[in-house]
């Protein structure tokens, strides 16, 4: 201590001083920009590393939600349990925290037992969709059509009563982007003329629907899709975290 006192008053007598505080406080600022610099390198890495583990899952789960929100087909649901093999094949999904490991794993294995039950439901659609019809001496080859300008989208009986709406329902929420559009009923490919709610394949289809309500399979499938919808958005929210806190 007695040294660097004597120093210091060695300088100050030579006036140096205020030429040492300056190179000192010149170094001390270079070193804290340094410590500064390096800490938001590497916290530019973490969030990049983090985007390139939680990226892939994000995306996924989306694609997943948006998938059962539209009720997806036998295929489409097995779709869903691939999407999700395919990430966790990935040598990055071993990098994700493990409690959202557990919880994504979890629901994987919900998603193929969903799958199962999806394709067993719409088997059970169809078979009552065609008693239904068998009983007002219809065809099963029922279709409709929304005219939208120059577009014409067709859809089969099965996916409005699938959804659990009524076909005159259904087809104004998908005619809905069009603007302006007519509606048209077909049975064996011959034309019944528009769909109104009055029309006798939209009555028909409110007592398949009420049919359907009493089945403990279709039933099942619908909970087991809200229960995973709610899940899925869970694990995207906490995905979302472990990005933002990166």
């Amino acid at each position: 201590m007695s040294s660097i006192v004597s120093v210091y008053a060695w300088l100050y007598s030579i006036g140096l001083v205020p030429l040492f505080t300056f190179i000192a406080g010149a170094c001390f600022t270079l070193w804290t920009q340094e410590r500064l610099e390096k800490k938001r390198r590497k916290r530019e890495f973490d969030k990049r590393m983090t985007e390139r583990v939680y990226g892939p899952l994000h995306q996924g789960l989306n694609s997943i939600q948006r998938d059962l929100r539209a009720f997806q087909s036998p295929i489409g649901s097995f779709d869903l349990v691939a999407t999700l093999e395919g990430i966790m094949e990935d040598y990055r999904y071993s990098l994700v925290e493990e409690k959202l490991r557990h919880r994504l794993e979890e629901f994987q294995k919900r998603l193929q037992l969903y799958a199962a039950l999806v394709y067993e439901a719409r088997r059970e659609t169809e078979v009552y969709i065609a008693r239904g019809l068998k009983e007002h001496e219809i065809d099963d080859k029922v279709a409709f059509e929304i005219h939208a300008g120059e577009q014409i989208l067709s859809f089969p009986l099965i996916e409005p009563i699938f959804k659990d709406k009524t076909p005159f329902d259904f087809l104004k929420e998908e005619a809905k982007p069009y603007g302006k559009f007519s509606i048209y009923v077909y049975v064996k490919n011959k034309s019944e003329g528009a769909l109104s709610s009055e029309h006798r394949l939209n009555r028909i289809s409110k007592d398949i629907l009420k049919e359907l309500s009493e089945n403990s399979i279709i039933q099942e499938q619908r909970r087991e899709r809200e229960r995973l919808l709610t899940e899925c958005k869970s694990l995207i929210e906490s995905i979302r975290k472990e990005i933002v806190l990166s």
